[in-house]
């Protein structure tokens, strides 16, 4: 039943019957007892407003869009669950995607957000979404940008230190043993990304080491990414070590040496935990990220954002746990 049915079967106008649906009553001057009649109706035949009309009447859809590259990989996935998990409390239904690493997607998902009166934004950016994301800003949207920072533009921000745990994740391997230590990583233009490279360099280049680096595509079959994980282990067979600079490239590549015929072993640490790190034998050394705790300031900056569109911008850098394993010992 429609509202207009409502209205008609109650004699009365459709925009009384709106505002008491959207508890606009008293602001309406509509009588409690006529309030009350329509909202016994609407009860009893058990009428459910259409979201979208509800949002337009009320001007709050009760939605919040979170955008990242991957909702489905072991970084972006629980740290969705949690934001959903701490949204709850406040009301707020989370509609979430995946740009896949893509400006173009990215673009789009973002425009039909806020086409959907969405009334927040949570973001991981891509490279290529600076001058939408200032839009976004421009136009009063709360938003938090979280794990990739992107430069120039000021907002709210929530992150880990990818640069100080790096360079503690290749000084641990030094410390072990490890002297030749090469890093396999992705070619990104990614600040978190570039930190967690600049890291590793550091710490190499201050023990008069050579730098041994593999950047591979983002966009690569995992076939093409294996083949090219045993090419450089094949034209580096000095290396004792490998930083990775995300777990699944560690995967690729216990892969890519199970498959040689040399029998060679390597000190491994990667950065961002893996639920089989802990399965494999030996277990693999990781820089953790404390995925609940950037969910958790996550959902509290946007909400204090929401609550008071002019408090100023806030920029929050969460430590990484360095987590020992077999493998770097």
């Amino acid at each position: 039943m429609s509202i207009s049915e409502i209205a008609k079967h109650l004699k009365v106008s459709k925009s009384t019957v709106s505002m008491v649906i959207n508890g606009k009553s008293e602001q309406a001057r509509i009588s409690k007892t006529l309030a009350k009649r329509i909202m016994d109706y609407v009860e009893e035949i058990g009428y459910k407003p259409n979201a979208l009309a509800k949002s337009l009447a009320t001007g709050k859809s009760h939605t919040i869009g979170l955008i990242v590259e991957n909702i489905g990989d072991s970084f972006f996935g629980p740290i969705a669950l949690y934001i959903e998990e701490y949204l709850r409390p406040y009301g707020y239904h989370v509609l979430y995607s995946s740009t896949l690493g893509d400006a173009d997607i990215a673009h789009t998902i973002l425009n039909a957000m806020v086409d959907k009166q969405v009334e927040g934004l949570i973001v991981s950016p891509t490279i290529g979404q600076e001058k939408q994301v200032q839009q976004v800003l421009d136009s009063k949207i709360p938003l938090v940008i979280f794990d990739r920072r992107i430069p120039k533009i000021q907002t709210n921000y929530v992150g880990t230190d990818n640069y100080t745990a790096s360079k503690k994740a290749v000084e641990h391997l030094f410390n072990n043993g490890f002297s030749t230590i090469g890093m396999i990583t992705i070619d990104s233009k990614q600040p978190q990304m570039l930190d967690r490279l600049r890291g590793y360099k550091e710490i190499v280049s201050s023990r008069n080491e050579d730098c041994i680096v593999l950047e591979l595509p983002y966009i690569l079959s995992r076939n093409e990414r294996d083949e090219r994980i045993k090419e450089f282990l094949g034209q580096n067979r000095q290396l004792d070590a490998l930083y990775f600079s995300t777990n699944y490239l560690c995967v690729s590549t216990l892969k890519a040496i199970k498959s040689l015929t040399r029998n060679k072993t390597y000190g491994m640490l990667a950065f961002d935990d893996h639920e089989l790190f802990e399965l494999l034998n030996p277990t693999i050394s990781c820089i953790r990220q404390p995925l609940e705790n950037i969910a958790r300031q996550v959902v509290a900056t946007l909400i204090a954002q929401i609550n008071d569109p002019e408090m100023p911008f806030s920029d929050h850098v969460i430590s990484s746990d360095l987590v020992i394993r077999q493998s770097s010992q």
